[in-house]
């Protein structure tokens, strides 16, 4: 199936977040992310995600129980900006909570109109 063998290409990445990307998996709490797969796993059980979707959980897990700021995240990941791109960056951390929400050791937290951390106990 050629979703499974599919990678990232990273052209016109940040570098900062091409960094971030060549690490080939991130722990996150009971949760295992495989960049190159980009499948997020739990107990066995995997589930793929879009790029921005990874893109945002590698920079939240590289950062994690870090602060980023909300200007920080759309100039790395959409590289503008902009309210419409504000809104996209909402819904993807609502996806990544639903996602994340079987460990409850790990959280996405807003700090209204200021960013995001994901927190890990």
């Amino acid at each position: 199936m050629k979703i499974e063998t599919e990678k990232l290409v990273l052209n016109g990445v940040d570098e900062h977040l091409k960094a971030l990307m060549s690490v080939p998996s991130y722990k996150i709490g009971a949760y295992t992310f495989d960049v190159d797969k980009r499948t997020l796993t739990f107990e066995g059980n995997g589930v793929k995600l879009t790029a921005k979707e990874s893109y945002l959980l590698v920079l939240l897990a590289a950062n994690a129980n870090n602060f980023l700021e909300r200007k920080f995240i759309l100039n790395t990941i959409w590289k503008e900006d902009n309210f419409r791109n504000s809104r996209c960056m909402d819904v993807y951390v609502y996806k990544l909570r639903k996602l994340l929400d079987k460990d409850t050791n790990v959280n996405i937290v807003n700090i209204h109109g200021k960013g995001h951390k994901m927190i890990i106990s």
